[in-house]
């Protein structure tokens, strides 16, 4: 991520959107960037094209409408106060592809949002808000479940299958840790499926870090990607964990938009989907 990059927070106010809002704040503090604060609403009617006269037949709506006003004029306030410069948006949604038209048009550089819906500690579940992100949206989406672990963002985990492919999403990870002044830990879970010998995983590794002595490396041997991961995460404890995804089947060999999904439904640790170019 460039310096004065542009973040889109999505948020329902919920607690989980709370902690959305903390990488928020962190990432576009460090980066010197812009927060756009989004609150989708959902309406019983098209509300855009609905006539004027006709908005006092939804007095709910109305209510709504303000509450949602007052508290993203609050949230606003929030980053301003840190020296950030926020704007914020209200999106009547009658519809999916309106939020997607919406982050779309916005021109992110980074989605921010949380996972659960409002006021609940319900579980990820089909047809969310973040799982039709993770499917639709192009953009690098970090998706936060749970509070963060530090006060600050110190360590970004980089899981990676060592392809060359994988080299771009890597220096821009390098361009963020230096924003933020956290170390990058790459990550190559070793499987029966995508087996590596010791000789060669050392060579990748050394040739995906291009002599950056300050990238640690962690080969982890598991039955599967997700069972190395947690491996990795119990023991290591990142602020944000990375996937790089590809819309393109075969070229990786086991990082698709389903190993996000995955990950996301049944982990807690902030993920950051990253389409590869």
């Amino acid at each position: 991520m460039k310096t004065g990059a542009k973040i889109l927070l999505m948020t329902d106010f919920s607690e989980v959107a709370g902690y959305a809002t903390f990488f928020a704040k962190e990432i576009a503090k460090k980066v010197q960037g812009t927060v756009e604060v989004m609150h989708i609403l959902t309406t019983p009617v098209d509300w855009v094209n609905l006539e004027k006269e006709k908005e006092q037949f939804y007095p709910e709506t109305l209510q709504e409408i303000a509450t949602a006003n007052a508290k993203l004029f609050a949230l606003v306030g929030e980053f301003e106060h840190l020296g950030i410069l926020a704007t914020s948006s209200l999106v009547y949604s009658y519809g999916s592809e309106t939020v997607f038209e919406h982050v779309i048009n916005s021109k992110p550089d980074m989605v921010i949002m949380g996972s659960e819906g409002r006021g609940s500690r319900k579980p990820f579940y089909m047809g969310s808000y973040a799982q039709k992100m993770l499917r639709n949206i192009k953009i690098p989406l970090l998706i936060v479940k749970d509070a963060p672990i530090r006060p600050e963002i110190k360590k970004i985990a980089f899981l990676t299958t060592l392809e060359e492919n994988q080299k771009p999403v890597l220096k821009k990870l390098q361009i963020l840790s230096s924003l933020l002044g956290a170390q990058i830990d790459l990550i190559f879970v070793n499987t029966p499926y995508n087996f590596y010998e010791d000789q060669e995983s050392d060579e990748r590794f050394e040739d995906m870090k291009d002599g950056d002595s300050s990238i640690q490396q962690f080969l982890t041997n598991a039955e599967n990607p997700e069972n190395g991961v947690m491996y990795y995460a119990e023991r290591n404890h990142p602020d944000i964990l990375v996937l790089a995804k590809s819309e393109k089947s075969g070229i990786t060999k086991f990082f698709t938009p389903s190993l996000t999904e995955n990950l996301v439904r049944a982990h807690n640790f902030p993920i950051l989907s990253i389409c590869l170019e």
